[in-house]
């Protein structure tokens, strides 16, 4: 009984702390609390509020680059732009996309394209690996 009696006392002593911290420190606590309450709200009716602002997302079209116009003379068929899938130079051996850098560095006068892959390896061109 003896504990029981001092455990109700040191239980006693430490409510008293308790409530006697509360009391020092009651205007922080409340000020505190309505800060939080404050937040939430913001929160809730921020979040309700964007709900009723939802768009759809704003997509820009970049061209890649400059439209490259071409015309080959090919054993007497004409290429154009459309059908040209890949160019190279007259003076290299390797062929490009025409959106590649270097593709757009090669003259006007030493372009040279190709309708597909297999058109510009019968050619005795290689597929560069540096644009894909």
């Amino acid at each position: 009984m003896l504990k029981l009696n001092s455990f109700l006392v040191q239980l006693k002593k430490i409510i008293a702390n308790i409530v006697f911290w509360f009391v020092t420190h009651e205007k922080q606590i409340l000020l505190l609390i309505g800060f939080i309450v404050i937040a939430l709200l913001s929160f809730v009716f921020g979040v309700f509020k964007g709900a009723e602002l939802v768009q759809s997302p704003i997509i820009v079209n970049k061209p890649i680059g400059e439209p490259i116009i071409i015309k080959e003379i090919c054993a007497n068929d004409i290429i154009t732009a459309s059908e040209c899938i890949y160019v190279g130079s007259i003076k290299g051996a390797k062929y490009y996309p025409p959106s590649c850098s270097y593709a757009k560095k090669i003259s006007k006068e030493n372009l040279r394209c190709f309708k597909s892959d297999e058109d510009a390896i019968a050619k005795g061109y290689t597929k560069s690996t540096t644009c894909k």
